[in-house]
C-alpha cells in the first residue's frame, strides 16, 4: 500500500449497526440483547461507531455519555419514508428535522433516507418484473423527487448530508430505479448510500454502481451475500425476511460481493467517510462482528 492509498484508508471510518444483533421489526424470530450489552459488544468487536437506530434511548445527553464511555461515535440515522405521496411530505420533513436535531447533539451530520417498504414490493424483492408492472408510476416518481430535494435542501442548510439508500422491498431497488432516482434528484442535495448486499439481492452489480456513482457516494453499507442461497430464494419466491432468517447475508469475503472491486472504486474516488458493516441477524452476532472487523483490517488495512 503506497502513501496515497494509506491516506485514503485513514479517511475511512468503520462502523456497525444494531441490525447485526437482530434489531429490525421484520426479524421477529430474534431475541436481541439489552442495550448496554449491545454497545459493549460493538466496542469489543473493534468498531469506531454505530448508526443511531429506532430503539436507541431518546435522552441525547445520556446516550452520548454511553457512546463516549465505550469509544463509539454516532455515524448516522436511517429513515424510511413514503415520499411517493405528496400529502405526506410535510410530516416526513418534520420527522427528519427531529432526527437531525438528535444527531446534531450526538455529533453526527448524516441522514440516510430510503423509500418505505411496501407489501407488494417486499413480496417481489429480488425478482422485480422487468416489464414495469411492479414499478412506481410517473406521478409517484415526481412526488418522491420533489420530497427528496426538499429534504436535502433542509438538511444541507443545517450542515447535514442526506444520502439515499436503495433497499429491496421498496420502489427504489433495481439498477434502473437507482438510475432514475439519481437522475431526478439534485446531486448537490441527495447523495447515495449504496448497500452491497441489497444491490446483489436486487440483481444489480455493486461494482458498477460504486464505479458509476463514485462521486455521489456519501456513506456505505457493506454486506456480503450467499450467491447459491440467493438463487434458491429467487427460484422458490421466498420473501425478504425469510431469506434473512435462512442466512442470506454472510460474513465479509465469504459471499458473492467483490470486496476488492468495492474498495478499489472507493479508493479511486478518494472516498472519505463511514463504511458500516452489516450482516443482518447472524446466529452468533458478536463472533460475526469480530470476524467481519478483522477481515477489513487484514484485507484492506482498515
Amino acid at each position: 500500500m503506497d502513501q496515497e492509498e494509506l491516506e485514503l484508508v485513514r479517511g475511512i471510518e468503520v462502523g456497525t449497526a444494531s441490525v447485526n444483533w437482530g434489531f429490525d421489526p421484520l426479524y421477529t424470530w430474534v431475541q436481541p440483547p439489552p442495550f448496554d450489552r449491545l454497545l459493549d459488544e460493538m466496542a469489543a468487536a473493534g468498531y469506531s461507531g454505530t448508526e443511531i437506530s429506532y430503539h436507541f434511548p431518546d435522552d441525547i445527553v445520556a446516550l452520548r455519555a454511553q457512546l463516549d464511555h465505550r469509544g463509539l461515535r454516532a455515524a448516522a440515522s436511517f429513515k424510511a419514508l413514503d415520499l411517493r405521496d405528496a400529502t405526506k411530505h410535510d410530516a416526513a420533513i418534520a420527522d427528519v428535522a427531529r432526527a437531525a436535531n438528535r444527531l446534531a447533539g450526538l455529533g453526527s451530520h448524516v441522514v440516510i433516507i430510503s423509500d418505505e417498504p411496501s407489501a407488494h414490493r417486499l413480496a417481489v424483492a429480488g425478482r422485480v418484473s422487468a416489464d414495469g408492472s411492479d414499478a412506481l408510476d410517473d406521478g409517484g416518481w415526481r412526488s418522491m423527487a420533489i420530497g427528496l430535494n426538499r429534504l436535502g435542501d433542509l438538511l444541507s442548510g443545517r450542515g447535514f448530508r442526506a444520502v439515499f439508500h436503495p433497499h429491496v422491498g421498496t420502489y427504489v431497488e433495481t439498477r434502473a430505479e437507482i438510475d432514475r432516482l439519481c437522475a431526478s434528484t439534485d446531486p448537490a442535495l441527495i447523495g447515495l448510500c449504496p448497500d452491497t448486499g441489497h444491490l446483489a439481492y436486487a440483481g444489480a452489480s455493486s461494482e458498477d454502481v460504486f464505479r458509476d456513482y463514485a462521486q455521489r457516494i456519501g456513506y456505505v453499507h457493506l454486506k456480503d451475500v450467499d450467491g447459491r442461497l440467493l438463487a434458491h430464494v429467487r427460484d422458490q419466491r421466498i420473501g425478504f425476511a425469510q431469506a434473512v432468517k435462512l442466512g442470506l447475508f454472510v460474513e465479509l469475503g465469504s459471499g458473492m460481493v467483490s470486496m476488492q472491486a468495492i474498495f478499489g472504486a472507493l479508493t479511486a474516488a478518494g472516498y472519505r467517510g463511514w463504511v458500516i458493516v452489516e450482516q443482518d441477524a447472524p446466529a452468533q452476532p458478536l463472533e460475526a462482528a469480530k470476524r467481519n472487523r478483522q477481515y477489513l483490517r487484514t484485507q484492506f488495512g482498515l
